[in-house]
């Protein structure tokens, strides 16, 4: 076997350890426990989300510039730190600091393990299986997330802080694999870098407006089904109450059927043109927020699993519409882009959420999101829809 082709199975260790969440639905549990608000979750959120803007663009610049190995093996090890620290806090100021490293580590895998990837498939003549590829890595996270979280249920019933003592050490496996990555074509590639990738990123992103278009909306959809992700665990507490073990069993299904789905994304992406696909995209999520709002709690259940088979459909896709409109040398970069507005997006809306769900309840947050998102997709949409008719 190639080398190279070691990275796939490596990068898939990487999106092992961050997707094996034994935490996820428990996080507004643990931290409620220890005093904060909702108000208070929701501004750590955003706060959290904030660090991963600050460091998005400039770790996915220095990803370009100086290798993604590097940026991969720093972030891996900021995800086992931002976990232990979260795992000895017992206050507001100690869940602000494991929130901030987490998501400066964050920014620095996000990008760099899609383009490292890609540039790997592009040097075993498979870049036109990228999407498939994709779909694997998003199709095993969801299944881990779907065995993680019933496993922190259990945890969570003897103790709401061991599950992150355990997502510490399951962080700890990226670092092994981010250290033995192989940077495709290495000494001619890193010959060719420069940390002057701004000529390139001009002519990449701002001169190419579809490729502009589609990395907005694909973040558009990002930070759209990222606050579902953080808005459930409430909307559940307020339909079926605080049971930390039922909640990890109805993850664990959403997180199922958003794997099948990515799993199978390859085989949907060749059956529609990219506005029919992203026009269905953007009204299922828009919908779904406003489905969730105005629902009893068991049809809403039913949306919330459409919602995640949609989930696990728009990410690979989207990201596969990027990277073949993008040149290697800034691919990173651009990607980094598209999440540094996913967090941008749910920074400034989800805190919004968190004071009007504390105020009038979580059904009107969740409503009054589903038309703001609604809007902004439509938008989006026409731009898009008119420059390709332009171009």
């Amino acid at each position: 076997m190639n080398r190279l082709e070691y990275n796939i199975h490596k990068i898939y260790l990487i999106k092992a350890a961050r997707w094996l969440m034994l935490t996820t639905p428990f996080v507004p549990l643990f931290i409620g426990a220890n005093g904060v608000e909702k108000s208070g979750y929701s501004l750590l959120a955003s706060i959290q989300a904030l660090a991963i803007v600050f460091f998005e663009i400039p770790s996915g610049y220095l990803a370009d510039a100086i290798g993604r190995k590097k940026t991969l093996v720093l972030g891996s090890v900021l995800g086992a730190l931002g976990y232990l620290i979260y795992s000895l806090s017992f206050s507001f100021s100690g869940f602000l600091v494991a929130m901030v490293v987490l998501g400066i580590g964050q920014s620095m895998i996000s990008g760099s393990d899609s383009a490292m990837l890609y540039e790997s498939l592009v040097a075993i003549n498979k870049t036109g299986e990228y999407s498939r590829y994709e779909g694997r890595v998003i199709a095993l996270g969801s299944l881990l997330e779907t065995i993680g979280a019933p496993l922190g249920g259990l945890l969570a019933v003897a103790s709401l802080r061991y599950p992150f003592i355990a997502q510490a050490v399951v962080a700890l496996i990226a670092v092994p694999a981010a250290l033995t990555l192989v940077e495709p074509d290495q000494e001619a590639h890193l010959r060719g870098r420069t940390m002057n990738l701004l000529p390139a990123l001009k002519r990449s992103l701002l001169l190419d407006r579809t490729l502009l278009l589609l990395v907005v909306y694909a973040a558009l959809v990002g930070g759209g089904t990222y606050t579902m992700a953080k808005a459930i665990p409430y909307w559940y507490s307020d339909s079926f109450g605080n049971s930390a073990m039922q909640l990890g069993i109805f993850w664990s299904v959403l997180n199922l059927s958003a794997a099948f789905f990515s799993h199978h994304a390859y085989k949907v992406e060749r059956r529609f043109n990219p506005a029919v696909f992203m026009s269905i995209i953007g009204a299922v999520v828009s919908a779904s927020f406003i489905a969730l709002g105005l629902l009893s709690a068991y049809p809403a259940m039913v949306v919330l699993i459409l919602f995640y088979c949609t989930r696990g459909l728009a990410t690979p896709i989207l990201k596969n519409y990027i990277n073949e409109q993008t040149e290697s040398q800034v691919r990173a970069t651009v990607l980094s882009v598209r999440m540094f507005l996913v967090y941008v997006l749910f920074a400034a809306l989800f805190p919004v959420m968190g004071w009007v769900g504390d105020a009038s309840g979580w059904s009107t947050a969740l409503v009054l999101a589903g038309i703001c998102f609604a809007v902004i997709y439509g938008s989006a949409l026409v731009a898009f829809t008119v420059t390709k008719k332009s171009a």
